[in-house]
């Protein structure tokens, strides 16, 4: 523990993700938070109560050289800005080379990959946490919690994990889910893993169905690649992990099909367009929906048993901002070892899924063997 209270710079902290790890930080440490703007005078009188434990810093937090300066005076950077792919690694490389603490909204596999790169040549001196939000994030963090939980060390023969989500999408999120679309520069289509292998398929045969818990119900959902889960399946030696996403508002899954089809994730332009057209489209369907989002893990054993769990909750920026938060909580009370991890890698997978059922932010089903074993609904 320190003596002093952290000292914690957030970056992007007066959009819908930052005012939440604001709230949650303030509200359950004695951390100080220096929120960077962009803006002379940003509004921060709903924090009112916590005025002396809060200021404004107002630079540019791409200006590397400004970051720098305020990053040797930090405990903890979080950075709740994007999108990650128009961003890259220029905030992770300045607390790498400053030796700060980190943790990232988003950063998807080219972060992840460069900052592995950057580790492996000279170690780094800090942890660095990228993917700490939902998809990545909390869809790698729920099917651990499950392996854990449930699995008692019996080896495991494969995972399944399917997500569907539905929101009105920020620009920013519009432009990751769109880049996305093209597993990140690296064309794999659809695909899965099967004893240890990537396996390509057409289309035609990418396609599933899966039955969600009320009120979701069935949707169509098609194969994807997740590097998040690649990473879980190799340290719990799984052969076969098959992974399966859906947009779930109908004119924002129109709009990323089309996006996939005519390949618009292959230049800026293109992709810049796709995503203003997802960002239009999903607010449309949020018109007549409500949000959600849901994860669900099925997983096989060698004993012929089968685990299958159900993560539900509502607002996506709202849990967003609370996982992110979540995470600089143990990270500011326990010592964790410097490197650069995905957010199941770093932080235990039972201290987030506790803390959200805590706070009433997520809804959760586990079967095994088709026989209620637990359900923790709220």
């Amino acid at each position: 523990m320190q003596n002093n209270p952290p000292q914690i710079l957030i970056l992007g902290g007066t959009g819908k993700v930052g005012k939440t790890v604001c709230e949650y930080l303030l509200k359950h440490t004695l951390c100080q938070l220096s929120i960077v703007t962009r803006h002379t005078k940003p509004d921060l009188t709903e924090y009112a109560a916590y005025a002396t434990r809060l200021n404004s810093l107002n630079f540019d937090a791409l200006n590397k050289e400004q970051l720098s300066q305020h990053c040797k005076e930090a405990d903890l950077v979080i950075s709740c800005i994007g999108p990650s792919q128009i961003i890259g690694s220029s905030i992770a490389d300045v607390c790498y080379q400053t030796a700060t603490p980190y943790i990232d909204a988003g950063g998807y596999d080219p972060l992840l990959k460069h900052l592995n790169n950057l580790v492996a040549n000279e170690p780094a001196k800090a942890p660095l946490i990228i993917n700490a939000g939902l998809l990545p994030g909390l869809s790698g963090v729920y099917p651990k919690y499950l392996i854990e939980q449930y699995t008692a060390g019996e080896i495991i023969v494969s995972l399944q994990v399917s997500y569907v989500g539905c929101d009105a999408w920020s620009y920013n999120s519009a432009w990751d889910i769109i880049v996305g679309l093209g597993d990140f520069g690296e064309q794999r289509g659809f695909c899965y893993i099967a004893e240890k292998q990537l396996i390509k398929v057409p289309f035609y045969k990418a396609t599933q169905k899966k039955t969600f818990p009320a009120p979701i119900g069935k949707v169509g959902t098609m194969l994807i690649y997740s590097e998040e889960l690649r990473r879980l399946i190799n340290q719990y030696h799984i052969p076969n992990l098959k992974v399966y996403g859906a947009n779930i508002g109908p004119k924002a899954a129109f709009s990323c099909a089309i996006a996939k089809i005519f390949g618009q994730y292959k230049t800026p332009e293109k992709l810049a367009k796709a995503a203003k057209r997802l960002a239009s489209a999903s607010a449309k369907d949020m018109l007549k929906r409500e949000p959600i989002y849901a994860i669900q893990a099925e997983i096989k054993l060698t004993n012929g048993q089968q685990i299958t769990g159900s993560l539900l909750t509502g607002d996506t920026y709202y849990a967003t901002g609370t996982v992110i938060a979540i995470a600089a909580k143990y990270m500011l009370e326990n010592n964790i070892t410097a490197g650069a991890y995905s957010l199941h890698e770093a932080i235990p997978s039972e201290v987030i899924i506790d803390q959200l059922q805590a706070q009433q932010i997520i809804q959760l089903t586990t079967t095994t063997n088709n026989t209620l074993k637990a359900s923790e609904a709220t």
